[in-house]
């Protein structure tokens, strides 16, 4: 007679684990998740600052899309895999003017900005938390501040991508309400990661 060794299925595949993904489509619990520490539950955060006080501020979660998974597994692999050639850090923070409907396959920004002051940057990586105990989450900061110099215009969303123009795009997401800029207003946006 065999020894059989009793295998639990992994939760995802569960009741709970698909009752959790059905819930992960409102925002309070993604908030929840987020300030649990969870792996995976990425926020991004903005504020308009006008002559040096804060008139707006929110935050909001993001979508990864297929290629920023290919691009995480790549830097993992330290190689190419699928359709990324020369994987480099998602540290590049651009605004959009339009609402997205993120999609798994997107791969570029709708509407990316080209207003001077407001175009695709390199963000500073800061904040970096490291994991409390085995399997726990750790976290770092992307962060840029844009200064507008052009005329008013309101930015609707953001992405982060591996290069200053073209790359890859690993996340997108729209702002929790519109950012509206006037002239020298400055746009903090922070990306959060969790790993």
């Amino acid at each position: 007679m065999k020894n059989e060794t009793k295998v639990s299925s992994p939760i995802q595949y569960t009741f709970v684990g698909k009752l959790i993904r059905k819930l992960l489509k409102f925002k309070i619990i993604k908030h929840l998740c987020f300030s649990l520490g969870l792996r995976g539950f990425n926020r991004m955060g903005w504020q308009v600052v006008r002559k040096g006080k804060v008139v707006q501020w929110g935050f909001t979660y993001n979508s990864r899309v297929d290629k920023g998974g290919d691009l995480a597994a790549s830097l993992i692999a330290g190689e190419s895999l699928n359709s990324i050639s020369s994987p480099l850090a998602p540290k590049y923070i651009a605004l959009g003017e339009t609402t997205l409907s993120p999609a798994a396959g997107d791969e570029t920004l709708t509407d990316e900005s080209v207003i001077s002051g407001l175009t695709r940057a390199v963000g500073a990586i800061q904040n970096y938390t490291g994991p409390a105990s085995l399997d726990a989450a750790c976290s770092y900061e992307i962060y840029k501040a844009f200064t507008n110099a052009g005329a008013t215009t309101t930015i609707k969303a953001s992405a982060l991508f591996d290069a200053s123009s073209n790359g890859n795009l690993f996340v997108e997401a729209n702002l929790d309400s519109d950012a509206v800029l006037e002239a020298s207003d400055i746009l903090k946006i922070t990306w959060t990661v969790n790993l």
